[in-house]
């Protein structure tokens, strides 16, 4: 199972912080074509995304606000990870994954922004995204039930 965690540089100061989320040089075990930036946001606790892995993408994952539990397991060996990435931290973790990277994001904050970079384009018409599920969202809602 490919997946990498790095810690980014990050560059503070009384105005905030900068982060080096991808390099070029970041991306030599990647393909070198672009695919696509994009943040996805969680606007509850306990919001679970993802539940599917890509046949094809590689992926780069920062969070850019709040804390997000990330459960990854390999499709093939059933091979599992499990990690907590804090925007809060005093470092930035970048998660890269690679293709049969089954993975999911659940957050465990008021609310989470999560930063995407992925090695191929959205395609519609033959999306590269093959559910698994590893976070029941179900199970996510009524437990956020049973804590209030």
């Amino acid at each position: 199972m490919f997946y990498e965690l790095d810690q980014c540089k990050k560059h503070s100061d009384g105005r905030g912080n900068l982060i080096e989320f991808l390099r070029r040089s970041d991306l030599h075990e990647m393909p070198d074509h672009f695919g696509q930036i994009y943040f996805v946001t969680f606007d509850t606790p306990r919001q679970v995304r993802g539940n599917h892995y890509h046949e094809n993408a590689y992926e780069a994952f920062g969070i850019v606000s709040g804390v997000l539990e990330v459960v990854l397991e390999d499709v093939r060996s059933h091979e599992r990870f499990e990690v907590l990435l804090n925007a809060d931290d005093h470092f930035f973790t970048r998660l890269k994954i690679g293709p049969y990277v089954a993975h999911a994001f659940r957050n465990v904050s008021p609310t989470a922004i999560l930063l995407n970079y992925s090695t191929e384009q959205f395609n519609p018409i033959k999306p590269d995204r093959l559910d698994y599920l590893l976070i029941d969202p179900a199970v996510a809602e009524r437990s956020i039930m049973a804590n209030r």
